[in-house]
C-alpha cells in the first residue's frame, strides 16, 4: 500500500473512534502530507479548545507513521480549513504585534502559541517588515514570541 494511502487509512481508523461523519482526503505536497477532514456537526470534536485536539491527532498520527514507515512523516492536518482561519488570525496577530512594536520602538511579546503558531507568525514578520525581526524566549509553556525593531535583539551569548 502506498503512504498516502496508508496514512488515509489509519487517519480513518483515528477518527472512527471519535466522529460518526467525516470526509478525508490525503494530498502530498513538498514532502508534507495535509490530511484534510471535511466534517459538518462534529468540526468542534476534532479541533478542540484553541486547537489542542488537532494538534493532538497530528501529534499521535506522527508517531503513529513514524512506528509504521520507520522514518519521520511531515504531515499537517486540517479540519474544515481551520488552519486557513488560524493563519489568517495569526496574521493579524502579527500586524498588530508589528504595528506596536513600530509606534513604541519597544518590544512586543505574544505568549501562549505553538510552535507552528511562532513559526507562522515568524515567517509573516519576515517577509512583510524588513525592519522588524522575531525570536522565541521562554522554555515550555512559558515560551513566548518577541516582535522587535532589528538591531534590538538580545545578543546570544
Amino acid at each position: 500500500m502506498e503512504k498516502t494511502q496508508t496514512i488515509k487509512v489509519e487517519t480513518e481508523e483515528l477518527l472512527k473512534k471519535m466522529i460518526d461523519k467525516f470526509d478525508l482526503d490525503v494530498e502530498e505536497d513538498n514532502g508534507v502530507y495535509h490530511i484534510i477532514i471535511k466534517t459538518e456537526e462534529d468540526a468542534p470534536t476534532v479541533i478542540g479548545r484553541h486547537g489542542e485536539t488537532i494538534r493532538a491527532i497530528q501529534k499521535i498520527l506522527e508517531v503513529v507513521f513514524y512506528k509504521k514507515f520507520g522514518e519521520p512523516v511531515s504531515i499537517l492536518v486540517n479540519v474544515n480549513d481551520y488552519r486557513e482561519k488560524q493563519k489568517e488570525r495569526l496574521e493579524g496577530m502579527a500586524v498588530e504585534a508589528a504595528d506596536k512594536t513600530q509606534s513604541e520602538k519597544t518590544a512586543s511579546s505574544i505568549r501562549g502559541l505553538s510552535s507552528y503558531e511562532r513559526k507562522v507568525i515568524h515567517e509573516y514578520i519576515t517577509q512583510n517588515y524588513p525592519n522588524l525581526t522575531t525570536y522565541s524566549v521562554g522554555e515550555g509553556r512559558d515560551r513566548q514570541l518577541v516582535v522587535d525593531v532589528k538591531g534590538h535583539e538580545p545578543k546570544e551569548e
